[in-house]
């Protein structure tokens, strides 16, 4: 179905191919997973299958490329995006209109299909992704992981042959992910679809993978099995983390595969539970029976909480619950009822300079906040907006905190979605701020950089900063987390212990929590045996 000869690739410039002499063959009816580092040419090996690359981004490629029997290369995009259908990393970049029912049709009239026809497609696709609701709502007043299943509903909706996804589930919760992943595998089983996805949370995907590929720094290829890939691979999900320190073989892909185990009683207590008990303190930021109200519906209704202090707080549930709004409208992007003070000062329009000072917030689109020519010039822009200075020497240091070092001369719109959501996180926090408020702060990143991010959280907290981070990757929530707050139809359903939510809620348990229901354990860091 697809073949790749020799395919090599290097973009405008660059001296260093990001493909370099693939060949591999795919084919037709599977499932293949595409993984490797941040950055690693993922994006640029899919869009080589419809012909953006090159026809879009220029470069020079050398080898070929065949998908069925037509050549991307030589055919260009118009051709193949009636045989490849395609779901960007980001999925504002590929929105055209304004409504949603509009974007989903708008391929679809483009082929002159029939009016019945196309109102047959968008009704059959917007009831299976739960899309009815927003079907005619505009674009820009949905949430993140609503855009999400747009894009696919969009891709899928022409009936392609093969299916290309970049990242499809890293803004869904986890419900409307397994969701999703089901719909696909089906439409593989029982159409012959051939489905191309690239993920960096592996976990998700494993138990429906055919094919693996593992994009290396040095522009090759491992693929295989996934289990084979996988005995290769440094950094792994946490179930073959656990598979590998109790000596399992094969490695279990999913949960249903994983062998019962059995641990004696004297193991369980030797991890103390990690229960979150209030702080009493002044200097926090406290959030009092707060609500939003948007297009005349209540968002959220009347919560509260308080962030304290050297304590992280991980913000959960499904899509278009008011996560992100929550966020906007405690830094006053959007106005809200209730009270939020801020280390005992109550903040208000006239004092929300108070909280733009002391407060990092990293949206959940890092393009929202990248304007410099260069990496290095994010930090020098934050640190002129609050009268601050640091050396180059010192800013060149900050940012191997975030694994960027080597891209400060780089222009941050040409950056990966990964180094670009790292570089935002850079940009605000440079000022070193008390608080910091994170929307989906892994959506891009791979295994090895959530695990640097995860350190610099940690260093955060015991520099005694707070830190509230929406998330739906519930793996990352669990290494970190003091407090869980689960937030459903505006409000919150359950504050407390991480080990309480990440065990005890459907949706949100941990790979390790499956695996060892009856104890505290939910991260392979918790375990007893190495």
């Amino acid at each position: 179905m697809i073949n790749l000869t020799d395919l090599s690739f290097s973009y405008p410039g660059s001296t260093s191919p990001v493909l370099h002499e693939v060949n591999l063959h795919i084919p037709p009816g599977t499932l293949t997973l595409v993984t490797g580092a941040s950055g690693s040419g993922k994006s640029t090996f899919l869009r080589c299958l419809n012909g953006l690359v090159p026809h879009f981004t220029g470069g020079q490629i050398s080898g070929s490329i065949t998908v069925g029997e037509v050549d991307p290369i030589t055919s260009g995009p118009e051709t193949m995006a009636t045989r490849v259908g395609f779901v960007f990393q980001e999925p504002e970049a590929q929105f055209v209109f304004d409504v949603v029912e509009d974007e989903i049709a708008f391929s679809l009239e483009n082929a002159g299909l029939a009016r019945d026809e196309i109102d047959s497609r968008i009704s059959s696709i917007c009831k299976f992704l739960h899309l009815n609701s927003i079907r005619t709502k505009p674009i820009h007043q949905i949430s993140g992981g609503e855009k999400q299943r747009v894009a696919v509903a969009s891709a899928l909706v022409n009936h392609p042959q093969v299916l290309v996804l970049d990242e499809p589930t890293s803004q869904l919760d986890p419900h409307s992910a397994n969701e999703l992943l089901r719909y696909v595998v089906s439409l593989k089983e029982k159409l012959g679809l051939t489905v191309l996805l690239a993920e960096h949370r592996l976990e998700r995907l494993l138990p429906f993978t055919d094919l693996m590929i593992h994009l290396q720094s040095d522009g090759q290829c491992l693929i295989g099995p996934p289990e084979e890939i996988l005995q290769e691979l440094d950094l792994v999900p946490p179930i073959i983390t656990v598979a590998r320190r109790l000596h399992i073989k094969p490695l279990p892909l999913s949960i249903e595969t994983f062998p019962r185990i059995v641990i004696p009683e004297t193991m369980v207590p030797t991890l103390e539970k990690k229960d979150w008990k209030p702080q009493t303190s002044d200097g926090g930021l406290d959030v009092q029976n707060f609500s939003v109200t948007l297009e005349k519906s209540l968002v959220i209704d009347h919560i509260s909480f308080k962030l304290n202090p050297g304590e992280i707080i991980a913000l959960l549930g499904p899509n278009g619950v008011g996560k992100t709004t929550l966020l906007r409208a405690m830094m006053g992007l959007i106005p809200f009822e209730g009270n939020l003070v801020l280390k005992g000062q109550p903040i208000k329009e006239n004092t929300l300079s108070m909280m733009i000072q002391a407060v990092g917030y990293l949206p959940q689109n890092p393009n929202d906040l990248l304007f410099a020519e260069t990496v290095l010039d994010e930090l020098e822009v934050t640190l002129q907006n609050h009268g601050l200075e640091k050396s180059h020497t010192e800013l060149v240091q900050f940012l191997t905190h975030f694994g960027l070092p080597n891209h400060q001369d780089d222009y941050p719109r040409d950056l990966s979605v990964g180094e670009r959501q790292r570089t935002a996180l850079a940009s605000i926090t440079v000022h070193d701020p008390d608080f910091i408020l994170l929307d989906e702060p892994t959506r891009g990143l791979d295994y090895e950089n959530k695990a640097r991010l995860v350190q610099l959280f940690q260093k955060w907290r015991d520099q005694n900063k707070g830190i509230l981070v929406v998330t739906h990757d519930v793996e990352f929530a669990a290494l970190l987390a003091d407090r869980v707050i689960i937030l459903e139809q505006g409000k919150v359903r359950f504050s407390g212990n991480p080990q309480e939510a990440f065990h005890h809620f459907p949706g949100y348990r941990t790979q390790t929590a499956q695996i060892f229901p009856d104890s505290p354990w939910i991260t392979p860091e918790d375990l007893p045996f190495r």
